[in-house]
């Protein structure tokens, strides 16, 4: 009787362990949904960088125009090629802007015929100069305009940017394809007002 009360006993307390655990895994869990940050979380916008803007036309139209004047008794094969733009002045310049100005001068004057944009990228590819080649020196633009049956080539050469208190330090060479002279060279001191240049002077005598 004794053994029957245990076994009894010891099966109610395994039934009621078992309901517990039933309801404990009945109980809810409150799941807390994820915080989504808003939209405007102070995201700062770069601000878009100022692009400085260069009238190229002013600078190289004096310059373009004592070379012209200084040319008129050349004879021969009169193409000419335009020398990408050989950039010393330790700044960087979008010289295609360079480039574009002075095919546009250089269309508009009847003394050379200039070689077309086209026709200096199928030359680079030939000779296997990059199209953004910027180790530019005269040997090479002169062995471009010989691959491109050019008699001349016109080569520029920047110093000096030019900024708001101060004018571009430019010079510009005609040279012989053939002979790889210097024909014509004019700078940008050779076109400057002469109360610019007299500024100049008397700046640097009294240093």
């Amino acid at each position: 009787m004794k053994q029957f009360k245990r076994t009894v006993l010891i099966g109610m307390l395994a039934f009621g362990l078992v309901g517990c655990q039933i309801l404990g895994n009945n109980q809810k869990v409150e799941v807390n949904p994820p915080i989504e940050p808003p939209d405007d979380i102070g995201v700062v916008e770069t601000p878009p960088q100022i692009v400085k803007t260069i009238d190229w036309n002013s600078i190289l139209s004096p310059l373009v125009n004592k070379i012209l004047q200084s040319s008129t008794s050349i004879e021969g094969n009169k193409v000419l090629l335009i020398s990408d733009i050989q950039n010393r002045s330790g700044d960087y310049l979008a010289t295609n802007q360079i480039d574009q100005m002075l095919h546009r001068l250089m269309n508009n004057q009847n003394l050379f015929a200039v070689a077309d944009r086209q026709s200096i990228i199928q030359a680079k590819q030939a000779l296997g100069i990059s199209v953004d080649d910027r180790l530019v020196s005269r040997s090479k633009m002169i062995g471009l305009a010989k691959n491109m049956n050019a008699g001349y080539v016109l080569f520029t050469t920047l110093y000096k940017s030019p900024s708001e208190n101060d004018v571009a330090d430019i010079s510009m060479e005609l040279l012989s394809t053939q002979t790889g002279e210097i024909l014509q060279r004019v700078t940008s001191k050779d076109v400057q007002p002469k109360e610019a240049t007299d500024s100049d002077n008397s700046q640097g005598s009294d240093k």
